[in-house]
């Protein structure tokens, strides 16, 4: 059988216009993809910013600007729910609330490194149980232990302390910090660990040049998560102060259960709670990254 050299030609150059098209064809629908994927994005961000840009203009509104309706979307802006943030002595939950986290930090982490290190190089068949019921510890609800907590403070006179809410915060951060750095802690490779006992080190100086160092991207994850849960926690803060202790969250609650709903002052102070949570995670935000995801990448 002999071939056709000038009909396999012929083939060939009718065949470019059509690989030509299937080519523009399959542009056309990656920038569709392209662009159906940035809108989706964009959506997503005007949903999620929105409400955050809205409660921030209304705190530079009249209380009936903020609470026009429909709502006017121009206004001639005023400074008066701020000043009342800087002079009518609101900043004091703003700084109980700092110390309070920060208080947590340091305790959480200070007793959470050695105890999780610990648990990650226990061996034994009691290993999972032990560290399922420390998590288990923070898997209760708030709402669930805070009778017992309250009569708990009540008993010690510590009610509308700052100490009261330190102590309960760190019941549920630090179980939570033991349980992420202990399962951080199983994937470092044991080998510098042994290198330094053979050299005479004692664990605790394992744990201090050995251990801490590589692991200080979830150390900082931790912190910040600890920080994070601390500065928003609502429930136990409410109900274990009044005012001397009060903290944030609880004085937004308080502002709005009064019959003056003062709506641009509650906008003014949640504006300004959402700022020390959000500017620490922005200045960390690729050590939370890295802390959480090495993990499961090692």
């Amino acid at each position: 059988m002999r071939s056709d050299p000038a009909g396999a030609g012929r083939a060939a150059v009718l065949s470019l216009p059509r690989q030509a098209a299937a080519d523009v064809a399959a542009q056309i629908q990656r920038q569709a993809a392209r662009l159906g994927l940035y809108a989706f994005l964009v959506g997503y961000l005007i949903f999620i910013l929105f409400p955050l840009l809205w409660l921030w203009l209304s705190s530079f509104k009249t209380r009936q600007d903020a609470l026009a309706v429909p709502p006017r979307l121009l206004f001639s802006p005023t400074w008066d729910a701020w000043e009342k943030v800087f002079t009518a002595g609101i900043l004091q939950p703003f700084g109980t609330s700092v110390l309070v986290a920060t208080s947590n930090i340091v305790v959480a982490l200070g007793l959470a490194l050695p105890t999780a290190y610990a648990l990650a190089r226990l061996r034994g068949p009691g290993k999972e149980r032990l560290a399922f019921w420390v998590l288990s510890t923070r898997m209760a609800p708030a709402f669930g232990v805070v009778v017992p907590v309250y009569t708990m403070m009540r008993l010690l006179g510590l009610l509308d302390t700052r100490l009261a809410v330190t102590l309960a915060h760190l019941a549920f951060n630090l179980p939570f910090a033991i349980w992420l750095l202990m399962r951080y802690f199983e994937h470092l490779p044991p080998e510098l660990e042994e290198a330094a006992l053979v050299d005479g080190a004692t664990r605790w100086q394992v744990l201090r040049f050995a251990v801490i160092p590589p692991a200080l991207p979830m150390v900082v994850a931790v912190a910040i998560l600890i920080f994070v849960f601390s500065w928003n926690e609502f429930v136990l803060a409410f109900i274990l102060t009044s005012t001397e202790a009060q903290t944030v969250p609880a004085l937004v609650a308080s502002l709005a259960g009064t019959m003056s709903f003062d709506w641009p002052l509650i906008c003014a102070v949640s504006s300004g709670a959402m700022a020390p949570a959000f500017g620490l995670v922005f200045l960390v935000q690729r050590h939370i990254t890295q802390g959480l995801t090495l993990g499961a990448v090692q």
